[in-house]
């Protein structure tokens, strides 16, 4: 029995073929079918049934607002300015000096300056932005698709955010009451 709001957590996609049945199978009983992945490469030979919508993590936490930011201001700001020096005879000049900003500068300031105190201000933000999406969007049965997702759902299931959680559909208990998986 597929609950009527279910998520999938399936952060190290090994089991990806289990997970698109399923998830197709909820989606087919009725229910409404969300796939949480950590990125979106892993899941590249997968096709999903229409109706399953599939979250990246990673882009969760590039829609956060500090980090949006600082790619606005590290990133594409730089990058716009060479391009809109580098044309005609700069053109060559333009992409190795974009090249050599991204490297010398960009990354530096990105790996020595923002993740450390993006780290210390919001922590574990990809959890925080994910128990957020869930607190809004509702939640039946959370299945933990695989063991790199089993910290995240251990998470959700202490800070009571999931009602039901299962290691897939089958060992799922119909009554709503928390399955012992």
């Amino acid at each position: 029995m597929a609950a009527q709001r279910t998520l999938f957590l399936a952060l190290g996609g090994n089991r990806a073929r289990v997970v698109v049945e399923e998830s197709a199978r909820v989606v087919a009983d009725g229910g409404h079918a969300t796939v949480v992945v950590d990125e979106l490469t892993a899941w590249r030979g997968q096709r999903f049934a229409p109706g399953v919508r599939v979250v990246e993590l990673a882009r969760l936490q590039r829609e956060h607002l500090p980090v949006a930011a600082e790619q606005l201001i590290v990133h594409r700001v730089p990058r716009a300015a060479l391009r809109a020096v580098g044309r005609g005879r700069l053109s060559g000049w333009s992409q190795r000096a974009g090249r050599a900003y991204d490297r010398r500068i960009a990354g530096r300031v990105h790996r020595r300056i923002f993740l450390p105190v993006y780290h210390r201000f919001w922590g574990d933000a990809r959890y925080r932005l994910l128990r957020r999406r869930i607190a809004r969007d509702g939640l039946d049965l959370l299945v933990v698709a695989d063991p790199v997702s089993i910290p995240v759902a251990a998470r959700l299931l202490a800070d009571r955010i999931c009602p039901d959680i299962s290691y897939g559909l089958d060992t799922a208990s119909p009554s709503g009451a928390p399955s012992s998986a």
